[in-house]
Formats: structure tokens, sequence, C-alpha cells
């Protein structure tokens, strides 16, 4: 099969085209022909050798697939080849075929395209594990979003007014209109003093870390909690009562809620430009990646 390989960490002239041999199914995983996948900040940065080095290289990048099931594993029960599915996974998503475990998949429904089924894959879906199992909002609870102008801040905010909660949102100008087209809420410039002006909250979605977060201290209600997905707070300032790292695991479960939500017209996702997959493509939106020039998640797309 036909895929994209990087050779080593650093520029993306490391990323080149290969051909390799059709991945070998485990026994709970299913093997994907790729229609799409996505342009993932953590694959940005992975290249970049941001990520750490442990895995050996080289190897096939990409952390986000929307394509047809064309082969199951043997104890593979709940899916069937043919059917459309959209799944994360660590690594090998830049090939024409994708093995995934059965864990990881979601069934697209027919009314979602293969661009925005993919964007949901990553970003996406941890905006919605965050929200609804990590942190468990509810109707009573007032919740602020730090980086509510970013890929998983944005869906974060509309799953979070999916469930009834009281929104604030931190972001930058650009995305000011945005947001407030997603329903009823606040939505402060992150470039102003807005920590005296937003008041408390049961429960804050961090995805900025650093000072930012550091301020708020003061503005969790008694039983306020900060989940961050950055960190770099110093010792000290929150007990572990008020704060912890927050991880997304990627399952299917949490997507295929995701994608109904999508499909109710609950969430909408900020789709870029879609191109055909290839080198040159890949190397050209890794690149704008890396000085922050994207607009929207960018889809590559394969010929099926």
């Amino acid at each position: 099969m036909q895929a994209i390989q990087l050779a080593s960490f650093g520029d993306v002239n490391e990323l080149n085209g290969v051909t390799v041999d059709q991945p070998q199914l485990l026994k709970k995983q299913v093997l994907v022909r790729n229609f799409a996948t996505a342009i993932e900040p953590y694959d940005v940065k992975f290249v970049q050798g941001l990520m750490g080095e442990a895995d050996r290289l080289p190897l096939i990048p990409g952390s986000s697939v929307v394509g047809e099931i064309v082969a199951i594993g043997s104890e593979v029960t709940a899916y069937h080849v043919g059917q459309r599915v959209a799944a994360t996974r660590h690594h090998q998503t830049y090939a024409e075929f994708v093995p995934v475990g059965q864990s990881a998949i979601a069934v697209v429904p027919e009314s979602v395209s293969d661009a925005t089924a993919v964007a949901a894959a990553l970003a996406g879906n941890a905006a919605y594990e965050l929200i609804h199992t990590v942190m468990a909002v509810a109707s009573e609870d007032r919740v602020l979003i730090l980086g509510a102008g970013g890929q998983v801040g944005s869906v974060a905010v509309q799953v979070a007014l999916a469930t009834g909660a009281e929104v604030v949102a931190i972001a930058g100008p650009k995305a000011a209109d945005r947001l407030h087209s997603y329903g009823d809420l606040q939505v402060f410039d992150y470039h102003t003093d807005f920590v005296g002006a937003i008041g408390q909250f049961d429960k804050v979605l961090d995805t900025v870390g650093g000072a930012t977060v550091a301020q708020l201290r003061d503005n969790l209600t008694d039983d306020g909690h900060i989940w961050s997905l950055v960190g770099g707070v110093a010792d000290g300032v929150f007990t572990p009562e008020q704060f912890e790292m927050a991880f997304a695991k990627g399952k299917g479960d949490t997507l295929t809620a995701l994608l109904d939500l999508i499909v109710a017209g609950k969430v909408v996702l900020e789709v870029g430009a879609t191109q055909p997959f290839n080198v040159e493509n890949l190397r050209r939106l890794h690149q704008a990646a890396r000085q922050h020039s994207l607009s929207g998640k960018q889809v590559l797309t394969f010929e099926h």
C-alpha cells in the first residue's frame, strides 16, 4: 500500500512517500480503507520531535481516520465489512489502509461527511469526553473554558452548552463571533484583564496552561475544580482538590455520541480546506501548522 513515512524528526521534508505491506490485523482490530485524515496538532508536534522521541523511526504518523471497513479481526463482533467508520489511533493514519482497535471506532451517520467525521475524531472526541466523562458537566454547573477558540475548546463550549450548563469562554477576538453563534454564553478576550470580571466557577477546562490558569484561584467556588490539558502551574498555587491534569482516551462510544450531536445540529465543526492526500500537500500543511497559519481543520482525502 501507499503511505507517508517519517524518516527522522525535524524538517517536514523528512515526510516521504513509501510503498509498504498492508498491515496485519490483530484479533480485536478492523482494517479501514482510508477515505480521509486530518492535520492534527499532535502529529505536527510529533514530526518536529516535540512529543518525545521514544517511538522508533521510521514510522507512519497520523492520528485520525475515516473510511470503510474492509476486514475484521477474529474477535470483532460489533462491526462488519462495508461500514463507514471514524477513529483516532496512535500513528499509522497517513496510509491507504489503517488498522484500528474496535473500541476506538464509531460508525459514521450517513448525513455526516468524511471531512466532518475525521475532523471530529481526535480533538472533538477529546472535548466531548472531557466535558461529559472526565468533568461530568451538568445543567446546574457554571463552566469556564480557557482557549475556547481552539479545536478542543470550541467543541467543549458546544458540548457544555448542550448539557444546559452556564458557559463562559476565554478566547482571542477573532473567535468571538463564532463562539457567540453557538448559543447563549459570555465570551471574554484573553488579552484583557478578565479575571476580575468573570465571577466564580464550578468547573474549569484549561487548554492554555501557565500564567493564565494560575490566576484563577479566586475564581473557583468552594467545590470548584480545574482540569488542565497543559499544566505549567507552579506547585502550591492550587490544592489537589482544586486542580488536576486531564487526559482523553479517544474511544468510539464518545465519538459516537459526538457524531449524534453533530447530526442534531448541536455541535458544528470548523472544517477548513479539503485537499488530496499526497506528500506535497502533507508537507505544506505541516509547515503552515508550525507557523499557526491554518484556518479550521485541514483534511486530506484519498481516492475511493
